[in-house]
């Protein structure tokens, strides 16, 4: 009895109930995560404050034709003025509305047409030839043909966003697919699983993290598509219509180089969201921890 006593005593204490005793390991846990995380924002922050003290530099000192490159710092309080003009957000919702619809068409249509390529040898053979034909031709090629049949609306930069924007999609769908390891699908189906069901529950998720790696570049695909038709199109549609607007009509060059501001925050805030989400679903993905 004694040497049992003992014994209990050598070894480590029973963990209360409770679960008390993960929370410091939980904690240790999480602490990594925090200060990488910190470290991401305080060096993205310190590159945009050298970037801008730099700028600035150039802009007073180096480059006095403020006709065609004004002092940083007045963009940026022209830049934050934008903020209290009301055509602003609209022209800002114009932009994100064409991007959010050209980017959710072209996933759906990328996934499903890559997950068929890649699930059917005969289908991805049958058509390589014509989509090796359509994907080299700029989407700013057929901006007079679509003019001519959809106008200049919304309808006619949603397709050229998502004709620009499904290919990465349909590629890192289509590989993502065929990357799923055959001993996995053979288990799934030695379990009683049916093909339809190895598939929703096997292969989509495994292909899932390649496949938001594809979103990510279409995204930034699908913005620099929307802003550069906006511009293209003038007008005051849109923040590409603002900064074609600002400097072709108005003359206003500080608001020009306001709203190229905004495309490029813009064009940040997406990118940050997009790898949120990549790094909250699909951390356990070597792609994401190698990306």
């Amino acid at each position: 009895m004694s040497l049992i006593t003992e014994r209990r005593h050598d070894g480590a204490s029973p963990a209360p109930a409770g679960g008390a005793s993960p929370r410091p390991a939980a904690r240790r846990r999480r602490g990594p995560h925090r200060w990488r995380t910190w470290e991401r924002v305080s060096l993205g922050l310190g590159g945009i404050l050298v970037f801008c003290a730099i700028v600035q530099f150039v802009t007073t000192v180096l480059y006095t034709d403020h006709d065609t490159l004004p002092v940083f710092g007045e963009v940026l309080v022209r830049f934050v003025r934008l903020f209290g003009e009301p055509a602003f957000y609209a022209a800002l919702w114009e932009t994100i509305a064409a991007f959010l619809l050209g980017i959710v068409i072209a996933t759906v249509i990328g996934v499903a047409l890559g997950v068929l390529f890649g699930l059917s040898e005969l289908t991805y053979r049958s058509s390589r030839t014509t989509v090796e034909l359509l994907r080299p031709i700029p989407a700013t090629a057929l901006i007079p043909v679509m003019i001519i049949i959809f106008g200049t609306g919304l309808g006619m930069k949603t397709i050229l966003v998502v004709f620009a924007s499904v290919w990465a999609i349909l590629f890192n769908a289509l590989y993502g697919v065929r990357n799923v390891d055959p001993l996995t699908k053979d288990m799934a189906r030695t379990f009683g699983l049916k093909r339809f069901a190895v598939i929703r529950r096997v292969v989509l998720p495994a292909a899932l993290p390649m496949i938001w790696a594809g979103v990510r570049i279409s995204a930034t695909v699908s913005l620099i598509v929307v802003i550069t038709l906006e511009l293209l199109l003038g007008g005051s549609v849109g923040v590409g219509g603002m900064i074609a607007q600002a400097r072709a009509g108005q003359n206003d060059v500080l608001a020009a180089y306001s709203a190229i501001i905004v495309a490029g925050v813009l064009g940040l805030l997406v990118n940050i969201a997009l790898a949120a989400v990549e790094r909250r679903f699909f951390a356990w993905s070597t792609t994401t921890r190698e990306g």
